[in-house]
């Protein structure tokens, strides 16, 4: 993969180009937009640009080759750990845990490496231990350093971080991927050049899935299911549980719609208890149920904007439209739609950082204002 095949966010790739071109290049990067629209990935494309042997000169502008060493040396699609490039690191919460079992088996500790499972946060460990790399002289153009999801960032990692921005080593970039970044340090986004990503067009969308040879309805579907992600998009392509998930989705809207004082404790159960059938093989911790349940909560929100929608006659915006049955028990009252959307919002920034709630709880109030939202509207 290069530039010339990054999809949707046309803007920054055009951005980073020019930057590439012009040679003179912030220190300091912070990629921001909602999560899997292609921050990460569009990150490790550049410093594959930054670092390419041969650069070519394309009707939309310079780019990598993606054959020379530099470049066989990155890959968006590989984790962190997985990365084998000398001078571009990807920190990530799954990155810390390698580390972290890395160290056990140097003490003779036996590790699964197989089984890692990612940490919640970016602790000052990973902060130091990066630091220790910058010691290094480097003959590359660009040392690359992306940490992913840097609202994971401890106060004691953003305070060495930082530390490190105000004195960064010569050709050394930082990107920082967030998809909240108001919960990272406001003196660490000060020190960085903004560049904020947008949801991905449904069109876009659709004729990359008709591309993988998905067929047109499974491949709307998906499209107006991914809200604009593309990176949830492409996932779901190669990952059969998007499936079972929106069945365990469906089952708790049905539920949300006629809640009573008597399911709000069965609720938060069923919630909780099903994001642990879907996870993968590379996210098996506390860290990644939050992430499933965050992508509930996003599953609900479209549900509830459905069920506004045939509330105001628009049944044209439906998503979820072989729903109607379920949804339609809800539509009593506009109100009462938006009453919810607004209570699975604040859930939903409740469970993430900074505020980190315990989900079970969050959960457990939110089956509360529903059973309230029933008998008030």
């Amino acid at each position: 993969m290069a530039l010339r095949n990054f999809v949707g966010n046309e803007h920054a790739v055009r951005f980073l180009r020019r930057m590439a071109e012009k040679g003179t290049i912030p220190h300091a990067w912070l990629f921001s937009g909602p999560p899997r629209v292609g921050k990460r990935t569009l990150a490790i494309e550049w410093a594959k640009l930054l670092n390419c042997q041969s650069p070519s000169q394309t009707d939309d502008g310079l780019d990598s080759c993606d054959r020379c060493p530099s470049c066989c040396h990155l890959s968006s699609e590989r984790p962190s750990y997985a990365q084998t490039h000398p001078v571009v690191q990807v920190l990530d919460t799954m990155m810390v845990a390698y580390w972290e079992a890395a160290e056990k088996a140097r003490e003779d500790e036996r590790v699964d490496f197989t089984k890692l499972k990612p940490k919640f946060s970016l602790g000052i460990n990973a902060i130091r231990r990066l630091r220790e790399t910058l010691s290094n002289q480097t003959l590359w153009r660009y040392r690359v350093i992306i940490v992913d999801e840097a609202e994971r960032l401890t106060e004691e990692a953003s305070a060495a971080l930082l530390k490190t921005l105000e004195e960064p080593p010569d050709r050394t970039l930082f990107v920082l991927v967030s998809a909240n970044p108001w919960a990272i340090h406001p003196t660490i986004r000060s020190r960085c050049q903004p560049l904020r990503f947008r949801l991905i067009p449904y069109q876009t969308i659709f004729k990359l899935l008709k591309a993988k040879g998905m067929e047109d309805g499974e491949a709307s579907l998906l499209a107006k299911l991914a809200r604009g992600k593309v990176g949830w998009a492409i996932n779901a392509c190669y990952e059969p549980t998007w499936r079972q998930f929106r069945e365990h989705l469906f089952n708790l809207i049905g539920m949300m719609v006629t809640m009573s004082w008597w399911d709000v404790s069965r609720f938060a159960e069923i919630a909780t208890k099903g994001t642990e059938e879907f996870e993968t093989e590379s996210e098996t911790s506390t860290a990644s149920q939050r992430r499933q349940l965050e992508e509930l909560l996003e599953g609900l929100m479209l549900s509830w904007r459905d069920i506004l929608a045939l509330a105001l006659e628009a049944d044209d915006l439906v998503v979820n439209v072989d729903w109607l049955p379920v949804l339609k028990e809800g539509t009593k009252s506009p109100e009462r739609a938006i009453k919810m959307l607004q209570e699975i919002r604040q859930t939903y920034r409740k469970i993430r950082p900074p505020f980190n709630a315990n989900p079970q709880l969050a959960l457990e109030l939110l089956a509360i204002q529903s059973a309230q939202a029933v008998e008030t509207f």
